[in-house]
């Protein structure tokens, strides 16, 4: 018979033992990882959905520059056409600067751009080539025309031939949908041709006359100026920065949700292990 402190002394002494299914609780509880694929799915989407979010900042910030730049071009003294010979041929350098354009209609030619609705009605956006008095020339954007109610009708559309002098805004040529074919020009009779879209080089190719990169949209009161139905560019600086808020709000949602299921996960696991 052991005495109690020889006891005590054997037990100490003798190596201990866990039981395998003890053990393996014990290293979850303490090391529990969650699984790899969810993990990487996880992070995947809420770094996609922050670089998403980012892009929509930089268009933000790009479309801030583009309204910077047309509030300093519209509101800079007038740019005289015939006196602009350096920079008159860079569009990026006159798109919205106001222009004084000492000239005269070509009246030989009129360009209708097709399917211009105003205020509910249907007709065309009439385009003049006028003549400055260096010989350069620039399509003008006169403004809004009623169509007749049957196509085959000829509208209206007086040019004036006499030397003249027009204000007007240089502005980027007009983007009409998406090109799936081809524009055929339709002669409709006397000096107007109908159009399904403004294409420069076309035109030049056409007539043979060399244009400045843009169009002028002529004020409301300017000679030849028909129903004025201009409008200033639409930037939607607003509109990318509740993207923006969109994207970070669900990388957010994402990673709220990946930290209650893990912490749930973990809760589970300590339970069962307990």
């Amino acid at each position: 018979m052991l005495g109690r402190r020889q006891y005590i002394l054997f037990n100490c002494s003798r190596p201990r033992y866990f039981h395998p299914a003890r053990r393996s609780h014990q290293v979850m509880r303490l090391h529990f990882n969650p699984l790899l694929l969810p993990s990487l799915a996880a992070l995947a989407v809420f770094l996609l959905f922050l670089r998403l979010g980012f892009w929509q900042l930089d268009r933000a910030e790009e479309k801030l520059a583009l309204q910077t730049g047309y509030q300093n071009h519209i509101n800079a003294a007038p740019v005289d056409l015939r006196q602009a010979v350096p920079h008159r041929n860079q569009a990026d350098r006159m798109h919205w600067r106001r222009c004084i354009l000492d000239g005269r209609y070509d009246a030989h030619r009129t360009f209708l751009l097709d399917n211009q609705v105003y205020r509910g009605a249907v007709g065309y956006q009439v385009f003049s080539r006028f003549i400055l008095q260096d010989g350069a020339s620039v399509l003008v954007d006169r403004g809004w025309a009623a169509a007749p109610e049957s196509r085959s009708e000829v509208p209206q559309i007086n040019t004036a031939a006499e030397r003249l002098t027009l204000a007007g805004v240089a502005k980027p040529v007009p983007v009409t949908g998406i090109e799936l074919a081809p524009d055929t020009p339709e002669n409709m009779g006397g000096n107007l041709i109908r159009v399904q879209r403004i294409d420069l080089a076309q035109i030049a190719a056409q007539t043979g006359w060399t244009l400045l990169p843009y169009v002028v949209r002529l004020d409301p009161d300017a000679a030849g100026a028909l129903v004025w139905n201009g409008t200033e560019p639409g930037f939607n600086r607003e509109r990318h920065l509740g993207y923006a808020f969109q994207w970070f709000a669900l990388a957010a949602t994402v990673l709220v949700i990946y930290v209650v299921l893990y912490r749930k996960k973990r809760r589970a696991t300590n339970t069962a292990g307990s």
